[in-house]
């Protein structure tokens, strides 16, 4: 369950309605739409905190509303909300047209300590419409409102955020030092919005993050926010008090506030204009699969996940069929026969192609469990040495001078599962150590300093060090060559994974034979480990060396 607390604050123009109460094309006001799309997603809880002068006007469009008379007392009933959640909150901005997918992520898929919908937008003095924020690796570095400087700014706060349970104590505190700095003379002090330094060419690091769409900018976020926006506040003071705020975003979902009717009238055209089944079905596609997996089975393994979703089918139905398959397959080519081997290439490919589409069915469906996380890898492993076994008994059960005999291929076979089973382990381990890692610490800054510099620190110089050495200046190579398309995918393939791996067996049983198949498997293989173990031993010789692990 989720809790949301929706501001409709801000006023139009003329001052005499809420932008929230703006009627939209298709019928009823803006801040209806919210309140229904929540309650689809099974938000029971919903909150509308409105100024005394639109609260009647709310109410008549059937809105339970918490008066309040200016920011100190929003920010007050929130942290009053907040003190007493026992589930995540959702602080959403009344005027707010979005695509019900847009909050369905954040209500189901997100579990970050907080998240804030945001979009990469050019930042420049001339365009400033909406609290501007720094964005790194798909977090917020720094958040900005009329109060509070950003440095070098890349992205715009969308006025939707969402605070995990854990964290909403903090949200809590942070909601009431927010509205005691409100309730002061010189507690806030308006600022210039940016801080020019450098400008940061580095991606965000977060897929979903994208540049806005120009035709999307032209119609909307061209009118600047006027009254109180606590929800931009908010993010501030969870970003200043140590809170990791990832960044969520997408080009193709709307996400913005509407200030006055044109607006509204274009962002209800800008929603009916997209498919939001085909995009959720889109992004159910992981973006950083391999090349084989991208275009030899994600081109149309996505329609077989809807439509398994469609009938019921659930992801671990789905990791059953595909372990079925491969064993059909590992018996076509235990057979010895040229047709056992070429139906057992294909039956292998369509054992790949049904594990791609239990991971698409889950984020596509949003069945998520432990349990088919573990089948899932579990089968992964499975699927191959059952394959291997086949391959071997076909090796030796063929007729000798056939081409598909290769003789006696067992050492072969265990020596492949011994080096793929290695392989899996060292994965497994170097993640688990990476998650053993201290976190990255995230600098406190006072909530009533306008601009985002940590205390004590001093005045960053506009160049970036860039260390020094091969481990340096590999890593940096590999950051670059990533922005070639052919390096990209090249880095991709050297690596072996699941996809060339299974593709490489099917090939190699269906024109050769089991030995050429394992042969080419230990080549390719020990080439893999070689570049993968280079690659994390000039990694970590970038890394601190004052951080220590304990056991």
């Amino acid at each position: 369950m989720t809790l949301a607390v929706v501001l409709a604050t801000e006023a139009v123009a003329s001052g005499s309605t809420p932008t929230a109460g703006l009627t939209l094309p298709g019928g009823g006001p803006v801040v209806a739409r919210v309140l229904a799309q929540l309650q689809s997603l099974d938000v029971a809880d919903r909150r509308v905190i409105a100024r005394p002068e639109f609260a009647e006007t709310l109410r008549e469009n059937g809105c339970e509303v918490v008066e309040s008379k200016g920011l100190a007392d929003d920010l007050r009933e929130i942290a009053r909300v907040a003190r007493s959640a026992r589930e995540p909150m959702l602080i959403v901005h009344g005027d707010v047209v979005a695509h019900r997918e847009v909050f369905a992520r954040l209500v189901y898929n997100s579990k970050a300590p907080a998240s804030a919908v945001v979009a990469r937008v050019p930042v420049d003095d001339d365009h400033l419409t909406r609290p501007l924020l720094r964005i790194g690796k798909g977090r917020i570095r720094s958040a900005g409102s009329p109060y509070h400087q950003v440095t070098d700014p890349n992205a715009v706060f969308r006025g939707v955020v969402r605070v995990s349970e854990e964290e909403t104590a903090t949200l809590a505190q942070v909601a009431e030092k927010l509205a005691d700095l409100a309730d002061k003379p010189d507690g806030f002090t308006k600022i210039s919005p940016i801080r020019h330094l450098w400008q940061d060419p580095e991606d965000t690091g977060d897929a979903e993050i994208e540049q806005a769409d120009g035709d999307y900018q032209s119609a909307l976020a061209t009118t600047p926010i006027t009254g109180d926006d606590a929800a931009a506040l908010l993010v501030v003071g969870l970003v200043r008090s140590g809170v990791k705020v990832t960044g969520r975003g997408n080009s193709v979902l709307l996400c913005e506030r509407v200030l006055d009717q044109t607006q509204a009238d274009a962002a209800q055209r800008a929603v009916d204009a997209v498919n939001e089944d085909n995009v959720r079905l889109s992004t159910a596609v992981k973006s950083n699969d391999g090349f084989f997996t991208t275009y030899a089975v994600s081109t149309y393994s996505r329609y077989i996940a809807r439509w398994a979703g469609k009938r019921g089918w659930t992801p671990n139905f789905v990791t059953a069929i595909s372990m079925a398959i491969s064993v059909v397959a590992a018996y076509f080519f235990s057979t010895g026969q040229r047709w056992g081997m070429i139906l057992g290439g294909v039956s292998l490919y369509f054992a790949f192609v049904f594990d791609c589409v239990d991971g698409q069915l889950a984020r596509y469906t949003r069945q998520f469990s432990t349990l088919g996380a573990w089948l899932d890898a579990t089968f992964d492993r499975a699927k191959e040495y059952t394959v291997f076994g086949g391959l071997a008994a076909g090796s030796t059960a063929a007729a000798i001078g056939s081409s598909v005999h290769g003789g006696d291929v067992w050492f072969l076979a265990v020596t492949a599962i011994t080096a793929q089973t290695c392989r899996h382990m060292v994965d497994f381990a170097f993640g688990a150590s990476k998650r053993r890692l201290p976190p990255e610490p995230i600098p406190i800054v006072p909530l009533g300093r306008p601009d985002d510099r940590v205390l004590d620190e001093p005045e960053p110089t506009k160049s970036r060090p860039k260390g020094s050495g091969l481990s340096h200046l590999a890593v940096w190579l590999s950051a670059r060559s990533e922005k070639v398309r052919v390096f990209h995918w090249f880095k991709k393939m050297i690596v072996l994974p699941i996809g060339e791996r299974f593709a490489l067996i099917a090939l190699t049983a269906m024109f050769f034979n089991a030995r050429v198949t394992f042969i080419a498997l230990l080549t390719w293989g020990s080439v893999a480990a070689f570049y993968t173990v280079a690659g994390r031993i000039l990694r970590s010789l970038t890394q601190p060396r004052s951080v220590a692990v304990q056991k």
